[in-house]
């Protein structure tokens, strides 16, 4: 049986993600007693007792997103639950390179602490502005940014979450042109906040600055291949592992295309908070084994499947 694991990004995180595991897990509890003191933040109280609009903040929703799955793969890898493949949605990414063993999770949670202050810093600048348009072909999408785009202002497509579901990032001029452009089809469009990142060029400063601090960061080769967003092809050394991250700050995050390329695995699995990439998954392959891992229910759901269906 050929399993991939999917990490997810910014907008799962909800109040209470993984305290069911939490209470049951001295794994997991290290792993928050280990980020507690890498960044100094109580975490329990932040992912388990705070508002959502506090653990919305970008700094707080990445690192608990990063932690909680961190700490729930751990949990399942202990349980020798290996994945053949990992790959990661936004700051999933980091998750999916920590989970193949390339970097400690000291470093994840360092590189994230990082890229938000670097891209907290570059908001400050910009007027920028984000849209979800969902309901029209992202190849359209890409052609209307285009064409109101010029070598000063501009729009592109940040993620291509589906073939007709696109989030589009730019200047606020050019995505509300844009925002007004796409109307003559029948779509929906909606706000979407900075934390998803801008996933353009846009970004340079942020990679640029990054860059210094990649090199510190010990990237080993992978122990199980890594699903590149932006190039949507495995990656398995250091280097390019390393090369990857900050491909991923500046160039489109092409997830459509990255569920594809789970159509030979026979089961996948969302590690994190939530069911957003599990439900896509299922979305796309509906006679095909998707499972979300939040609780001890789900670990002993996906064990279940793995024994049934994996000999």
């Amino acid at each position: 049986m050929k399993i991939a694991m999917m990490f997810p990004g910014y907008g799962s995180q909800f109040v209470g993600m993984g305290k069911e595991l939490y209470d049951e897990s001295r794994i997991m509890q290290e792993y928050f007693e280990q980020a507690a003191n890498c960044l100094d933040i109580n975490f329990v109280k932040l992912c388990f007792a705070s508002s959502d609009l506090e653990l919305a903040k970008m700094r707080n929703a990445l690192s608990s997103i990063f932690l909680v799955s961190s700490s729930i793969f751990s949990i399942l890898k202990d349980e020798e639950i290996i994945p053949d493949l990992v790959v990661g949605y936004n700051v999933g990414a980091i998750s999916s390179v920590h989970a193949a063993g390339a970097i400690s999770f000291p470093d994840g949670l360092y590189l994230i602490g990082k890229y938000v202050s670097f891209y907290e810093e570059l908001l400050s600048s910009l007027d920028i502005s984000l849209i979800r348009i969902k309901g029209v072909d992202g190849g359209i999408v890409k052609q209307i940014c285009e064409q109101h785009s010029n070598n000063e202002t501009f729009a592109s497509v940040a993620v291509n979450i589906s073939q007709d579901d696109t989030i589009v990032s730019g200047n606020t001029q050019v995505v509300s042109q844009v925002s007004e452009a796409i109307k003559k089809y029948d779509v929906i469009v909606e706000n979407v906040g900075v934390e998803v990142g801008l996933h353009s060029t846009l970004m340079r400063p942020v990679s640029d600055s990054i860059k210094l601090y990649l090199q510190k960061v010990d990237f080993k080769d992978a122990k199980i291949p890594v699903l590149s967003t932006t190039e949507v092809h495995p990656i398995e050394t250091g280097p390019s592992l390393r090369s990857s991250v900050l491909e991923h700050i500046t160039s489109c995050l092409r997830w459509s295309q990255a569920i594809d390329y789970l159509h030979d695995y026979d089961l996948l699995v969302e590690i994190g908070p939530g069911t957003v990439l599990s439900d896509m998954a299922k979305n796309k392959y509906p006679n095909k084994k998707v499972v979300s891992v939040n609780n001890r229910s789900d670990i002993e759901k996906l064990k279940e499947i793995i024994k049934t269906d994996g000999n």
